[in-house]
């Protein structure tokens, strides 16, 4: 008898190993359905127009801006002869723009003229205005538009050439 114990006494270790290796008693499933999956409906975000300011370095800067009521190419032109806002202001932002008031900068158009030009109607004089000053309303009026349309800039004294936006600063 004393000769089995010791013999028992080894076997142990190799029945419980063999009972943890088989498994808990849980019996395998195959896959449970639990329905389709959930679906979401996220909103697209408001369009917001963009705008190009003036930096600090007098390079153009594009900003997504808080459109006022309207759409299509002419708001952004609006926002743009609005001003900077403050935010804007406080970044150090600009224009090279003469200042317009609210009403007279609504009177702002864009028409099309030809398959690839797009006519802004400014509500001043257009000929005497800086290089950055004309980029900063071809870059705004064109920023929404296929990378192959040109702008020209018609104001109350002279219609300019039509030209592309010519900047690659975006913010």
């Amino acid at each position: 008898m004393t000769r089995t114990r010791p013999a028992a006494a080894a076997g142990l270790p190799a029945l419980l190993a063999c009972t943890v290796l088989a498994g808990c008693g849980i019996k395998p499933t195959g896959v449970v359905e639990s329905g389709a999956p959930a679906k979401v409906t996220v909103a697209a975000p408001a369009a917001r127009p963009l705008v190009y300011f003036v930096d600090p370095e007098d390079r153009l800067l594009a900003t997504p801006q808080v459109a006022y009521a309207g759409d299509g190419l002419d708001v952004g032109l609006v926002r743009l002869l609005a001003g900077p806002a403050e935010e804007d202001k406080a970044a150090g932002l600009r224009t090279a723009l003469p200042r317009v008031d609210f009403k007279t900068a609504t009177g702002t158009r864009v028409v099309a003229t030809a398959q690839d030009v797009i006519e802004v109607r400014l509500p001043f004089k257009v000929g005497g205005l800086s290089e950055l000053a004309r980029r900063q309303v071809v870059c705004t009026a064109l920023s929404n538009s296929a990378s192959h349309v040109r702008a020209a800039l018609r104001g109350t004294d002279t219609v300019l050439q039509a030209q592309q936006c010519t900047t690659g600063v975006v913010l």
